[in-house]
């Protein structure tokens, strides 16, 4: 059934190193897309009493045992916690990922990667958040962080698959490995 949500790809169509290397360039990119989604609709507000730093501030400080303020720089006169660097990192994971994932199941892609940032959305900050004590749970948290996550969390893997679509067809002339190539693709 190739119309399946679990339709994968034939092996000869798939390509590994590209969407490796694609998923670093994507990931790269995204984190600063991702952040300035933030910029309209902050992620976090500061009321209730709760512990406002971000989860990666807090994954660095409660589980392994890093200071994210004790590495503080100056750039421009402004002081910059380097915490946000895990941001990156993190967008490398989840982009690199999602391309080679996309290279085997191209339901991952749907909605040009939107349903994508709703499944991170709901597994990082609905499930794996809340279990490692990084957030609050879904219940308790306010409907603006909700819209700013979910918000962010599209349009983060929306520009990564709009990256990994061109890089990917540029770098190949080829297709997406889903795509018939007795197609007359251009």
């Amino acid at each position: 059934m190739s119309n399946g949500f679990f339709y994968t790809t034939e092996k000869y169509r798939r390509r590994y190193g590209v969407a490796f290397f694609v998923g670093i360039i994507g990931g790269i990119v995204s984190a600063f897309v991702k952040w300035g989604a933030e910029v309209p609709f902050p992620p976090r507000t500061f009321t209730g009493g709760r512990d406002e730093f971000n989860p990666p501030f807090l994954f660095l400080r409660d589980y392994l045992g890093i200071d994210p303020t004790a590495t503080v720089y100056t750039f421009s006169e402004h002081i910059i916690n380097p915490v946000m660097i895990t941001h990156i990192l993190f967008s490398l994971v989840f982009a690199i990922g999602y391309c080679l994932v996309a290279e085997i199941f191209p339901k991952v892609k749907m909605w040009q990667g939107a349903m994508a940032g709703l499944l991170a959305t709901v597994a990082v900050h609905g499930v794996s958040f809340p279990l490692l004590n990084l957030t609050p749970p879904l219940s308790e948290l306010p409907f603006d962080e909700y819209f700013s996550e979910i918000f962010g969390h599209v349009v983060w893997f929306w520009s990564i698959e709009i990256i990994r679509r061109d890089l990917r067809n540029r770098i190949t002339h080829q297709p997406d490995p889903e795509v018939s190539l007795s197609q007359n693709y251009r």
